[in-house]
């Protein structure tokens, strides 16, 4: 296990999320839904380490855009280390819902892909609205995003934003994970309703 991993999860364990990076079967189920032969731009957040970067990069084809957004200053130097030599590889030290700036500063084509680990469960609840709804104005109209959690307490919210395609309960993964895979809504709420918010921390 990469060392650098287990210290930055004991140190911010919010933003990292679970102390065991993702096994080869959840990479695999997060990699499914993405047709690497069209897509023109893969959005990572929280990239971590970069286990699922490495599928992305070996997967995708040279001309596609990766932007990978992560609040890890430490994760950041890791991957702009791992991936230099990369064309079209963009490291963002930054925060998810402010995306489209770091597309709009690369001039990065919109996002077919938004492949998405971040703990909702762990993020403050407003953060995670606005990461979402973000999200659904980021990605193309066909475009999709993939989430990979822990537990489905926080599905209600995700669907206020994002229809539902699939989902997938990999049990080969410490701890079990459940891919999510969602195509953005025509409209989404333009704030957090309190009542809404009060709501959906009932369901934890």
């Amino acid at each position: 296990m990469d060392s650098s991993f287990i210290q930055e999860f004991f140190r911010n364990p919010a933003t990292v999320g679970s102390l065991i990076p993702s096994s080869r079967e959840l990479t695999e189920k997060v990699m499914a839904p993405i047709d690497f032969a069209t897509a023109r731009c893969i959005v990572e957040y929280g990239p971590g380490t970069g286990v699922f970067t490495d599928v992305i990069i070996g997967r995708r084809r040279a001309e596609t855009v990766v932007v990978l957004v992560e609040v890890n200053r430490r994760f950041c130097q890791l991957l702009r280390a791992r991936y230099s030599s990369q064309p079209n590889v963009h490291v963002v030290h930054g925060s998810a819902d402010k995306t489209a700036d770091y597309l709009a500063a690369i001039g990065a084509p919109p996002a077919d892909y938004v492949v998405c680990g971040l703990p909702f469960s762990s993020l403050p609840r407003r953060q995670g609205w606005r990461i979402l709804e973000h999200t659904r104005q980021l990605l193309l109209p066909a475009g999709q995003l993939i989430l990979f959690q822990y537990s489905l307490q926080n599905r209600k919210l995700f669907e206020r934003f994002f229809q539902p395609l699939d989902h997938a309960h990999v049990l080969l993964n410490l701890p079990p994970a459940h891919v999510l895979v969602y195509a953005p809504t025509p409209e989404a709420p333009a704030s957090v309703p309190h009542a809404a918010a009060a709501d959906e921390g009932a369901t934890r």
